[in-house]
């Protein structure tokens, strides 16, 4: 496990004109190994987008739940699924999605 991730978790923050928005915060940074697994391209609102879908295993961290992102350098992961192997609480499987907007 060579890649530094970071957990992220989303809470309220205010924006300049004092609304309150979601704002995403570091829950944990952890290292990880971060393999593809498939992708598919898609044509959507007239932007085509590939999507790729990643294997990151990590070490065991309790309180990791689906609706938080993975962000590793300048991209982002939106976790599909956890699966503790084994339930030995050692290593986390996490299935996670990146979208890749392409210009052209």
């Amino acid at each position: 496990m060579r890649n530094k991730i970071n957990i992220l978790t989303w809470g309220d923050g205010e924006n300049e004109a004092g609304d309150t928005i979601l704002v995403p915060s570091i829950y944990k940074t952890v290292y990880a190994s971060i393999k593809p697994i498939r992708g598919k391209d898609s044509f959507e609102a007239k932007k085509y987008q590939a999507q790729l879908t990643h294997k990151i295993t990590i070490r065991y961290l309790s309180g990791l739940t689906p609706d938080m992102q993975i962000q590793y350098q300048d991209r982002i992961f939106l976790i599909d699924d956890i699966i503790n192997i084994m339930e030995r609480n050692v290593f986390l499987e996490i299935m996670a999605l990146e979208r890749v907007a392409k210009n052209g």
